[in-house]
């Protein structure tokens, strides 16, 4: 439609009869008069229709306007820019073996402790230990006075002798006839007196030397030099660091799942990437009403000096193993609210994938289905990660200097 213009309005005019004069006198001739008014109507109606007709050309130039179509400008739906790929660093699924386990934090504790005491009186001549060493069963901690203990002994080894001789005299006499048996046998019950006194003396000189009972460390010394002690004086507290245990308490609901030699590990925040094979040693067959709970024994079975008693611990018993199940690291899953998920590797770009997880353990978390050995899931770089996205896979060490790769 073509729009109007100004030269609409008076190619009107160009078609009507040429007006006559608007004011005409009264004593005009009626035929005049009838002419006149017949154009004053018309001029009144032509006046009143040139709003409307203004209007439909603004709306035939609005409606012209509107149907022009604009050009596509550049970049629109025919030339969008791919997006740029996402750096991320992958791992493959994997096999191997994975265990179902009840974790517990305990504090370690030793099996064997012992306060030492002194066997006979007298006064403390040497200490051998201090608090914190480590030794050897049979290893001396501690000499009382002896000199006096000395003496005893070897008056008592010489009194041994004296009879030991006598007697040899007494038996060949005996022998030849020349005593009678009474005699004889008065002898040998002296030689064998003298021998028990020497044998006291001897074991009460020996006691003068207090020593380790058994390998362990010393906890504490009660005693100084000089130190007058008697049979009831504590001189030292005694662990063994070979019976360690962590006492744990199991809920209820597991009593038929933890059994007596099940495989155990020990590890300590406060000793880091190390752990200790320990088992199942006693199981407590009652449940406490108050808590619900029953008591493990876990024994650690080659401690060494890095674990003492009193380091907190977790204590993990091994109650279930899988040892061929589909694997991924854990720093491959990504949580979101109660739920876990996965992004995989399908054609370059990520899938986003819900885990079905089974057993898990400090490194690894099993998948039970959605994903083959092989396949590559993404862990680094997922942070933001949008289903179907276009990745770049990098390598653990370029993977370090990009910083996509830096989760905000």
């Amino acid at each position: 439609m073509e729009p109007c213009n100004s030269l609409t309005l008076p190619l009107l005019f160009t078609h009507l009869p040429s007006p006559l004069p608007l004011f005409v006198s009264a004593s005009k001739s009626p035929s005049l008069s009838s002419n006149s008014n017949w154009s004053r109507a018309f001029a009144v109606a032509l006046i009143a229709s040139i709003p409307i007709l203004h209007s439909g050309c603004s709306k035939a130039d609005s409606d012209s306007t509107e149907t022009k179509t604009e050009p596509a400008a550049p970049g629109g739906p025919g030339n969008r820019r791919e997006a740029e790929p996402i750096p991320v660093q992958v791992a493959p699924v994997t096999r191997g073996p994975i265990s179902a386990t009840l974790a517990f934090n305990s504090t370690l504790e030793t099996e064997s402790v012992v306060d030492i005491y002194p066997r006979i009186n007298g006064q403390v001549d040497q200490l051998l230990v201090e608090e914190g060493d480590f030794v050897a069963a049979g290893t001396p901690l501690l000499k009382i006075d002896d000199r006096e203990l000395r003496v005893d002994a070897d008056e008592a080894r010489v009194a041994l002798e004296r009879e030991q001789t006598d007697f040899t005299r007494t038996e060949g006499l005996f022998n030849r006839g020349l005593v009678n048996e009474q005699e004889y046998e008065n002898d040998r019950f002296s030689l064998s007196q003298a021998q028990l006194r020497a044998d006291r003396a001897t074991i009460r000189y020996d006691y003068a030397t207090v020593v380790a009972p058994f390998d362990g460390v010393i906890s504490e010394r009660e005693v100084q030099v000089g130190a007058r002690v008697a049979t009831g004086t504590k001189l030292f507290s005694f662990v063994s660091l070979q019976d360690m245990v962590a006492k744990v308490f199991v809920p209820g609901r597991y009593l038929t799942s933890v059994n007596a030699g099940q495989t155990a590990e020990i590890t300590s925040e406060f000793i880091p990437d190390k752990s200790y094979a320990a088992w199942v040693k006693r199981i407590s067959p009652i449940i406490d009403p108050a808590s619900g709970t029953f008591k493990v024994t876990v024994g650690v079975r080659e401690p060494d000096g890095g674990i003492v008693p009193g380091l907190f611990v977790r204590a993990s018993i091994t109650t279930e193993e899988r040892p061929d199940a589909l694997l991924i690291p854990k720093n491959a899953v990504v949580y979101e609210g109660g739920s876990q998920y996965v992004f995989t590797v399908r054609r370059g770009r990520a899938m986003r994938l819900a885990l079905d997880a089974g057993f898990e353990n400090s490194t690894h978390i099993e998948v039970r289905s959605g994903l083959e050995e092989g396949d590559s899931v993404v862990v680094l770089g997922q942070s933001g990660l949008k289903d179907k996205s276009p990745l770049k896979i990098v390598e653990p060490e370029a993977a370090a200097d990009t910083p996509a790769d830096e989760e905000a």
